[in-house]
């Protein structure tokens, strides 16, 4: 097995979710260090099970699904960056003196972003077909943990700079949502 080629892979496949916990922690000013680190484990535990469906769905589904996979990611997360960017929207239009609200992340939109961050991992699977299952699920889990570590140092440090960017947070997050996506949607079209 190429060891480099698999961690050069984990590392590219934590890129979306790296950025997404990092958003999570600008918007969510006082985010404690658990949720952090289960929104990185909610991150991390969809990066292995979508690569782990697509192995088994193999490939006789291979080429209906790839011609998809691009969209559903981007309509996911396009409506996150809408949304975001309608919360900035509402909240830069409060007055100065009244302090502006923190978002909080629910578990169904941790859940939602876990999945709209994923949904391109389904088509690793299919590159690892090759391989047997042990040595599958274990390239799988080492691109779960690594997304798991990488989102959860970017999701503190974001969160350390959120009282300084929380006027600005809901619209980086839109248009990060919306950038995403579309680098998404153009890497599975082109």
């Amino acid at each position: 097995m190429d060891w480099i080629n698999v961690c050069l892979t984990s590392v590219s496949m934590s890129i979306d979710a790296m950025t997404i916990s990092a958003v999570d922690g600008l918007q969510e000013r006082e985010m404690k260090l658990q949720k952090t680190l289960f929104i990185a484990f909610i991150f991390g535990l969809f990066q292995f099970i979508m690569p782990v469906i697509g192995y088994f769905v193999g490939y006789s589904f291979k080429e209906e699904l790839e011609r998809y996979i691009p969209w559903i990611a981007f309509s996911i997360l396009t409506l996150l960056g809408i949304k975001s960017l309608i919360d900035w929207y509402l909240d830069f239009r409060k007055k100065d003196q009244e302090k502006l609200e923190g978002k909080t992340f629910g578990l169904l939109e941790i859940l939602i972003q876990g999945i709209a961050t994923s949904i391109d991992a389904l088509c690793i699977g299919f590159v690892y077909l090759n391989l047997g299952i042990g040595d599958a699920l274990l390239v799988f889990g080492i691109i779960g943990i690594t997304t798991f570590v990488l989102s959860s140092l970017t999701g503190v440090f974001a969160n350390k700079l959120a009282s300084k960017l929380e006027r600005w947070a809901s619209l980086i997050a839109g248009l990060v949502f919306i950038s995403i996506g579309l680098k998404i949607l153009l890497e599975g079209i082109l």
